[in-house]
């Protein structure tokens, strides 16, 4: 036969058996005598044993009653954990927050909102990994992360997935300091592809590439709208690396760009093309509850996106009028990365 025990009872036992008299155990529980004695036959029919014998002198715990006894603190122990586990983890004073984000996003927003969020709440265990979009958006979907930043296009009719859209950031091109386009007034697409691209798998970019030149790009094959550039990387830190000591184009934002333009160990080309934007946004699974440290983390990473929005410059060809004093090629004028 299933018991149901009530985890009052247990208190009112343990209260009984440190009293060992059933009128101070009721003033110690701020209970009426007769409202514990009920609560103790309860307890002993729902056992169907008895757990303390009355004498003149007081109660004494039974045989079974010490059993309860012992066993009861470390039950109400157990439960007292829990319910610090719960209340830490929804005050995001505790707790573990799986996020998984692209490279640009990471790059863009999702590292700095994770190092806020760690400041303000130092005892939330965080685990973060730059991945490729589709691998996110798999991990989401697998329940392996709490929230992803990735590509969003295609996924409108997912009903799987909890989508919260973030801004669009222009890409724009960056070489080495006397690279042959560091001087060169708007090169046409065809002359910028005559160098490799260094940079992560470009998702949903292939078909904008190709169409803008009328026909699928050199050096970049055309994947299920993806672009593979020449050199392939995992890391967009290595990838500038790489531009830095190369003739090799290295395709970014103005802020993440901003610091190596400002040392001078790269600088933008005077290129525009509208289409190479990023298209990400926020996922989750729809079916699970949002933890509250999950919520912080998207309402920060909002915040970072939309102020990186608002810094962004629409085109480059005004910032290649400062000259460079490297190699007589030009340098950007450093303060279109500064945030007012």
């Amino acid at each position: 036969m299933r018991m149901t025990i009530d985890l009052r009872q247990i208190r009112h036992a343990l209260a009984l058996g440190r009293y060992r008299n059933f009128a101070r155990a009721a003033e110690a529980l701020n209970l009426t005598q007769p409202s514990l004695s009920r609560s103790i036959a309860a307890l002993e029919r729902t056992l169907e044993v008895p757990l303390f014998d009355r004498t003149r002198k007081g109660v004494a715990p039974t045989a079974f009653g010490r059993v309860l006894l012992e066993q009861g603190e470390l039950v109400l122990r157990r439960e007292a954990d829990l319910r610090r586990e719960i209340q830490l983890l929804a005050g995001l004073e505790g707790g573990t927050l799986s996020v998984g984000a692209g490279p640009y996003a990471s790059e863009i927003s999702v590292a700095s909102a994770i190092a806020r969020v760690a400041a303000t709440y130092p005892r939330l265990k965080i685990r973060f990994a730059t991945a490729d979009p589709a691998d996110v958006i798999r991990d989401v979907l697998a329940e392996r992360l709490d929230v992803g930043i990735a590509g969003i296009a295609g996924l409108e009719h997912d009903d799987r997935l909890a989508i919260e859209s973030l801004p669009s950031h222009r890409i724009v091109l960056a070489c080495r300091p006397g690279h042959p386009l560091a001087s060169q007034a708007r090169p046409a697409l065809a002359r910028v592809l005559d160098f490799p691209l260094v940079t992560t798998l470009l998702r949903g970019v292939g078909a904008a590439v190709a169409s803008s030149q009328g026909k699928p790009a050199p050096r970049l094959a055309p994947v299920d709208q993806d672009l593979v550039p020449h050199i392939l990387v995992n890391s967009l830190a290595l990838a500038r690396l790489i531009a830095r000591e190369s003739d090799a184009i290295f395709p970014g934002t103005t802020s993440m760009l901003a610091e190596d333009v400002a040392s001078g160990h790269l600088t933008l080309i005077d290129f525009d093309m509208p289409s190479l934007k990023t298209d990400y946004g926020v996922l989750y699974l729809r079916s699970r509850t949002l933890a509250p440290a999950a919520r912080v983390l998207i309402d920060v990473v909002q915040e970072i996106e939309a102020n990186a929005q608002s810094d962004r410059t629409p085109a480059t060809s005004s910032a290649k009028r400062a000259s460079d004093t490297r190699g007589g090629a030009r340098n950007t004028s450093l303060t279109k990365f500064k945030r007012p």
